[in-house]
């Protein structure tokens, strides 16, 4: 008999808030490079944006760089409250149901037993102005991340059953798995087997190919490189290119991932972990370097704080 198909309690990627040493830095990489907008700043933190909604990226200054939580985004208070239940159900650790950003009206935050930090929280207000000035790509919206994972066959199956993520595709051996949201995009969580747990890399959508170019070329003006690309994922059918911001952390920069809005079965794809199945990783050709396959950023160990002031 034939399991029934989640349903995802979260619409899309909501924000990534992450942990900075140097945060004039960082708030100059993710303006000046990525292009997006600074909605607001104080002395120990900052909200960034690329479209209407008040905050994508979330910048605390910290004794570390580290990520401190990845959000997600429930349609209601009612999916916020099943998540929360599932959370007790299965025995994770429920670590707050205070918001961490004060225009955020419900949210819980939990953490997997590899300790990623994840708050799924209702709707983020669309209160900015349509377009913004200033350097920069200007991309369209938060797009997706991957997390690393020693278990990714356990991880990928806790989203599933406390989130309702819906497997578009893996790999056999689960060392590859990708899962989405409602927004039917191929994947907002993409799941990464590693020795070590923690974020691989958190990614935005750019609108068109000559944003990949114009990206290569500010990275140029800073004696700076890209990592990886620009190619173009076999999963998802995505283009691609990665570089590393100022606080160390591996940023994708994507266009054109695949929408899935029916409930088809979830490819399995043959990858053995050495990546040697090139098509998967890249349709043109080039496979990942080693600066790529290993990178990882860890999760700041959990401390509740008090939540950005209004």
């Amino acid at each position: 008999m034939a399991l029934p198909t989640p349903t995802p309690l979260v619409t899309c990627l909501g924000h990534v808030t992450l942990d900075v040493i140097d945060l004039d830095a960082a708030i100059a990489d993710a303006t000046d490079i990525v292009g997006l907008r600074l909605v607001e700043r104080t002395q120990d933190h900052a909200l960034l944006t690329s479209n209407r909604r008040r905050a994508e990226l979330v910048l605390r200054r910290a004794g570390e760089d580290a990520v401190r939580a990845i959000g997600l985004e429930a349609p209601d208070a009612t999916a916020v409250a099943e998540v929360a239940a599932r959370v007790r159900r299965t025995g994770l650790a429920l670590l707050t149901d205070r918001p961490s950003l004060p225009f955020i009206a419900h949210a819980v935050t939990l953490e997997t037993p590899e300790g990623h930090v994840l708050e799924v929280h209702t709707p983020i207000p669309e209160d900015q102005a349509i377009r913004h000035g200033g350097p920069g790509i200007h991309p369209r919206r938060l797009c997706h991340v991957n997390l690393a994972s020693p278990d990714p066959m356990a991880c990928q199956a806790l989203l599933s059953d406390v989130l309702g993520l819906k497997l578009s595709e893996r790999t056999e051996a689960c060392d590859l798995a990708w899962l989405r949201a409602a927004d039917g995009r191929h994947h907002s969580v993409g799941v990464a087997r590693s020795a070590s747990p923690g974020l691989h890399h958190l990614a935005w959508e750019f609108a068109q190919f000559s944003d990949f170019m114009r990206l290569g070329d500010l990275l140029d003006t800073q004696d700076r490189l890209m990592v990886w690309g620009p190619g173009r994922h076999g999963c998802g059918d995505n283009l691609f290119a990665y570089y590393v911001d100022r606080s160390g952390f591996l940023v994708e920069c994507s266009a054109e991932m695949e929408v899935i809005l029916d409930d088809r079965p979830p490819s399995v794809i043959a990858c053995p972990p050495d990546l040697s199945n090139i098509k998967v990783v890249n349709r043109w050709g080039a496979p990942p370097p080693r600066a790529w396959i290993e990178h990882l950023s860890r999760f700041a160990v959990w401390r509740e704080t008090v939540a950005l002031a209004s």
